[in-house]
This record gives structure tokens, sequence and C-alpha cells, in this order.
């Protein structure tokens, strides 16, 4: 997609009203500003629709967990998902949802651009929503069940029983190997913290933000960091391992295309985005790139002149199904906590497979939780 300056361009006729000149060409269609909105919205609403998120008119309202990165994407679905409560309230004096927005403050993992006046700008623009700002250590008070810990493989990795949550995240944090395995371990610990945030705000499910060119990155980092059987649970609609219903109304939707998006409204959202300075991508010669950093790299490049691959990819990892959850307890990861692959006993915190030589933990016991591939990658020290 690309803005139509030329001079060729900007005298053609939208393809879809044609009346109005071309400003925008999405996927070799030449659209005006007004079709390019309703292309967005209507991706948006087929998704939703299909998920059945709407209650019906004898029911209450649902509730919706939306979290905000603060980035294009989220903040153009929040738009969209506002004004569609807007034209259901002045057609029918009822909402058939409500929003619950959540900002996940990271300063305790890394850098993080000040957020407060971006958000309070966002919640004077969107009043009839309810807001909440958590922090990633908070995870041990919504998350009873967070396991962050390496003492059991390295004893200088323990923690102080009687320090706050942000040391022990900090403590867990630095105890990791690489920049991929930190990053890798935090989108982890935030994706449990808006879970257990749900559940304890009693939400129905959780709208994500994601595009197209967002979950065709994570498909394949995901991949690269042995996790690759939890694709299904990481990028599709549907039930999460942990129990609540996930979807991605944006996943239709090309990244370029929503920030396109964010500049054609009225007013503009570009106000209310956060210059997000984690997000800049770093030369590929330094030490500190992620695998997300290089994946983002590719896919920003790809999807310029090819989006059809990055949408393969997604309708790709569509496709496939989330095997069924085993009965027993203890038949999940140890940090993620997604269900470990079936057929397999898991990984020890040496990465040795269960069934091979036994290994003792940092304290002489040899209790030693599993793992699954990705997160034995991500914790183990070479």
């Amino acid at each position: 997609m690309a803005n139509a300056n030329n001079e060729t361009a900007s005298s053609a006729v939208c393809a879809r009203c044609h009346q109005a000149n071309v400003s925008i060409i999405v996927r070799n269609e030449h659209l005006c500003q007004n079709c390019f909105a309703k292309y967005v919205v209507t991706k948006v609403t087929k998704r939703l629709e299909s998920n059945k998120l709407r209650a019906s008119f004898n029911e209450a309202p649902k509730l919706f967990l939306l979290p905000l990165s603060l980035g294009s994407c989220s903040v153009a679905l929040l738009h969209i998902l506002h004004r569609q409560l807007e034209h259901q309230e002045n057609r029918t004096g009822r909402r058939s949802f409500r929003l619950h927005l959540l900002f996940v403050d990271q300063s305790a993992a890394a850098q993080q651009p000040a957020f407060t006046q971006v958000w309070r700008s966002l919640k004077e623009h969107f009043p009839s929503h309810s807001y909440s700002i958590v922090e990633l250590e908070d995870v041990f008070n919504y998350d009873t069940d967070c396991i962050l810990d390496l003492s059991p493989l390295y004893a200088e990795s323990a923690s102080d029983s009687h320090s706050s949550n942000r040391d022990h995240l900090e403590k867990f944090l630095s105890g990791l190997p690489s920049a991929t395995s930190r990053a890798d371990m935090i989108g982890i610990v935030r994706t449990q913290l808006v879970d257990a945030f749900a559940k304890k705000t009693c939400c129905d499910s959780i709208l994500y933000g994601d595009s197209t060119t967002r979950l065709a990155e994570r498909t394949l980092s995901e991949t690269a960091k042995g996790r690759g059987g939890a694709v299904p649970w990481l990028t599709g609609d549907g039930q999460s391992p942990h129990g609540i219903k996930i979807v991605y109304p944006m996943r239709d939707l090309l990244r370029k295309e929503i920030t396109a998006y964010t500049a054609v409204t009225t007013p503009p959202l570009t106000p209310f985005l956060l210059e997000n300075t984690i997000g800049k991508k770093p030369s590929a010669s330094s030490k500190n790139i992620t695998i997300e950093d290089l994946m983002g790299q590719y896919f920003e490049s790809v999807e310029q002149n090819y989006p059809s691959i990055v949408a393969n990819v997604v309708r790709t990892s569509g496709r496939l199904v989330a095997p069924s959850l085993g009965s027993q307890d203890d038949a999940v990861c140890h940090i993620c906590r997604l269900p470990l692959t079936v057929g397999a006993e898991g990984l020890r915190w040496s990465g040795e497979q269960e069934g091979s030589a036994s290994t003792t933990c940092s304290n002489g016991s040899r209790d030693m939780p599993k793992l699954c591939f990705g997160c034995a990658r991500s914790t183990l020290k070479q």
C-alpha cells in the first residue's frame, strides 16, 4: 500500500465509489480516504462477527479487555470499537459490549518512553470506557501461579523471600543469558499478566490489536525460539490454555494499512500514539539484537512489496490445530505454562529430554521442573 502521490494516481477515481479521487493504493486497489476507512472497519467487523462476540438483545453487555501498547494497531482498534458502540447506542439505545482498556508499564524490565500524557489524552477522547494501568511486576499479585525462578538450576539466581515483586522480576531477568531470552521472557510475563487481569476483572474475552504483520513476525520468531508447537495458541483466535477467549480482530490487516488508517480518521489518531523508543530497530551488527528485531526488520520490508507473503504466513499458521489439552496438572511448562508437546514428557532444566540421564538441582534435589523447549533454550546458560 502506498499514498497515491503521483499525478496519474491522484487524477484517478476511486475503484469502489467511482466518485472521489484516489488517495491510497491498497493491495493494488485504488481507493479514496472514505472507502479505505470503510475497508479497514469492515475487516475488523467481519472478524468480530465470525467470533460471535456481540451479546444478544436479551443478554447483558459483554466485557472485553483491550490491552493497549499505545501503538497504531491497538489505538486503531480502540477507535473502531468505540465508533461501533456509538452507532449501536444511537440506533438501538444500548451497547452489546463494554471495553476495559489496559496498559502494562514495563519500566521494570526495559527503558520505556513517558506515557502519562498520551494516556490522559486517550481517556479524555474516549471517556466512556474503563481504564487501568498495571506494572509488569504486578503479575505476582494477579497470578498467584506465576513462577519465575531459575534457582533450581542456578543457585545464584535464588531470590530473597522478602524481596519486592520488582526485585524478584529484575533478578529473574538479569539471570537470563541473552537479549533474545530477556525479550522472550518479558513477552511471556506480559501475556500471563494480561490473562490474569482479564480473569480477575471477569472479562469475557481479550481483544488484541495485532496486525497480520505482527502475527507473521510472531509465527516465525516463536518457531525459531523452539516454541513452534505453541503457534496455534499464540497467533490464533479461540480459547487459550489459560481458560480465556483470545481474539485478534485486526489479523486481516497489514501494519502499514493500519498506520495509514490512523492518519485518515477524523480527527487523526496520531496524537494518541506513543513514540516507542523500545521498538526502534538496532543495526544488524548490534550484540543486543533479538529474534523479534530480526523478524520485524524482515516483515517490514516484505510487506511493502510482497504483502501476500505476509498474509500467507498467517493463513498457514491459522490452519494449524492446537493440540488437545492433557488431563495431567503437571503437563505444562514451568515458566510459560503452555501445554507440553503431546507425546513428549517435556524438558528438564538442563535441556535434556525426560527419561534421559537424571539431573540434579543446584540444591541437590532431583525434583527438576519441566520446561517446554522454547523456555529451556531461553533460560539455559552456555
